[in-house]
């Protein structure tokens, strides 16, 4: 096939998909005027290897783009986008033989309809990055130095959420202490403090002792030094740790396409300005050139935060975009559930987030596809 006409939609992932799959020697995207702020995407350009046209749509760009239809090296993409440009190109296929194509993205599948019949083949996506799906929508990655820690870093990780969900209520307290101290210390000397401290959390201190190359108590005062500032987060924030256990339970599962961690996002997609707005995203994912997005409440939630995720998940993903409220408070609150499930947001509470259940209970929940609402 030599050319491959595909109607524009906001949708930005079904833009690619038929192009990708079939590997034309050219792609021409017929727009509409409102969409034109989203052509010319870097991330399609760089999934097609071929040259590609933008042509807006118009009665005479079509009736051109038509009158180059010959059967056998011209196709049309007619996935969604302007309805008249559909409609168009639908007959004019007809008249002449021409294929459409129509990718069905919860069926996995793609229709090629051609002289009244009807072929089904597997679709084939291509494996997005975190980043790559984000820019598709229209937005930017910062680059944000966390942490991907090591295997004693991981261990460290560990020890903490033993701690947390020990005793969620002490944990908050100690991290609260802990962080004052670093952030009036810093996080590389030896930090002197009240004997107190030591006393008042020791079970904490004694349970994480590896975060310490120094730990000592002389009943007056408590003097501590952590073994590396990487490890500073884990201490001085009350979540930081569930969103690093959350992160190794989707990366454990050795299934998503790519796994990030408190992804930065500008919603501007430029240079990323202090002014620039922008959201931070505790975990992210994607599978099949779907964006899962992860919000991890350590503590208590309301409907508020269910909101939150589902509207940053489809802002920076579409509408297929997967999204993931994961709650580790001891507590259940099914009413929150269930309305979440009528909004389209998996929720997981902490039994499942404490069994390790996430990736199991996301993937389920992306087999049994969502609803439009």
């Amino acid at each position: 096939m030599k050319t491959i006409v595909v109607i524009y939609d906001e949708q930005q992932i079904l833009n690619l998909v038929t192009a990708y799959m079939e590997m034309p020697e050219k792609v021409i995207f017929l727009y509409e005027k409102k969409d034109e702020k989203l052509i010319r995407n870097p991330v399609i350009h760089r999934y097609l290897d071929c040259e590609i046209e933008y042509l807006q749509i118009s009665r005479q760009t079509i009736r051109e783009v038509c009158d180059t239809v010959r059967r056998d090296d011209t196709a049309f993409d007619i996935h969604g986008g302007n309805n008249f440009a559909i409609a168009a190109v639908s007959q004019i296929a007809e008249q002449r033989g021409a294929e459409l194509y129509y990718p069905d993205l919860e069926a996995g599948k793609m229709l090629v309809l051609k002289d009244g019949k009807v072929t089904i083949k597997d679709l084939l996506l291509p494996k997005l990055s975190v980043k790559e799906m984000v820019s598709l929508y229209g937005a930017k990655v910062r680059n944000l130095p966390e942490e991907q820690y090591d295997a004693e870093g991981r261990k460290i990780v560990e020890a903490c959420m033993r701690a947390k969900r020990r005793n969620n209520k002490r944990w908050v307290n100690f991290t609260k202490t802990v962080g004052n101290l670093l952030k009036k210390y810093g996080t590389e000397g030896v930090i002197v403090t009240e004997g107190y401290v030591y006393r008042e959390y020791r079970s904490i201190f004694e349970e994480i002792r590896d975060v310490f190359s120094l730990l000592e108590d002389d009943y007056k005062h408590l003097r501590f030094r952590i073994a590396d500032p990487a490890y500073a987060q884990l201490l001085a924030d009350t979540g930081v740790a569930f969103e690093y256990d959350t992160y190794y339970q989707l990366i454990d599962a050795g299934c998503f396409d790519d796994v990030d961690i408190r992804v930065n996002i500008d919603w501007n997609g430029g240079d990323f300005t202090a002014s620039d707005p922008n959201s931070e995203l505790d975990v992210m994912a994607t599978l099949n050139s779907r964006l899962i997005s992860i919000s991890c409440k350590s503590g208590k939630y309301d409907q508020q935060a269910v909101y939150e995720v589902k509207t940053n998940a489809e802002k920076f993903g579409g509408k297929r975009a997967v999204p993931v409220l994961c709650t580790d408070l001891n507590e259940n609150h099914p009413e929150l559930v269930s309305k979440a499930d009528e909004l389209g947001v998996l929720v997981l509470e902490y039994q499942d987030m404490w069994n390790r259940k996430a990736a199991e209970k996301i993937l389920a929940w992306m087999k049994r596809g969502r609803k439009d609402r």
